[in-house]
This record gives structure tokens, sequence and C-alpha cells, in this order.
């Protein structure tokens, strides 16, 4: 005969099982939401490595352009720069 006990104990293993089985099923569906999100960013990484390479070979065709004009403004900077440096460096010497 089957006491009150046994029966409780049973329902709470029982209860135990469930809980654990939902957190497996909750697992596997996150998972599975996961290996689709990689393939999709991998498929993105994909198309974003061509676009790459397809740039780097129309830099390479250009490679005797002139200098771009944000160059051209770093170069204009420096040489208004450096005289002034040397100035500062030479009064500091001084």
């Amino acid at each position: 005969m089957i006491t009150e006990s046994e029966t409780i104990v049973a329902r709470l293993w029982r209860d135990r099982a469930g809980l654990r089985e939902a957190e497996r099923d909750a697992a596997l569906a996150r998972a599975r939401d996961l290996e689709e999100r990689l393939a999709e960013l991998m498929a993105e990484n994909a198309r974003l490595t061509a676009e790459v390479a397809r740039l780097r070979m129309l830099i390479g065709s250009d490679v005797g352009t002139p200098l771009s004009e944000t160059e051209l403004q770093m170069e204009a900077l420096r040489g208004a720069l450096l005289p002034l440096i040397e100035q500062d460096l030479s009064r500091d010497a001084a």
C-alpha cells in the first residue's frame, strides 16, 4: 500500500522532471534561433567580404590617382604647422 508521503515524493519527482524537460525544450529552441542567426550573419559576412574584395580591386586600379581632398588638406596643415613648431622649439632651446 502506497503511503501519502510516497505519493507526494512521486509527484514532486514528476514535477521536477517536467521542469527539466521544459528547460531543455527552451534551451533547444534558443539554440535553433541562434543557429539561424549565425547562418544569417555568415551570409552577411560573405557578402561583405565580396564587397570589400570588389572595392579593393577598384582602389588597386586607381593607384596613380592624385591625393584625395582630405590628404591635400592634411599636407597643407602639416606645411603650416611645421614652421610654427620649429619656431616654438627654437624659442624653448634659447
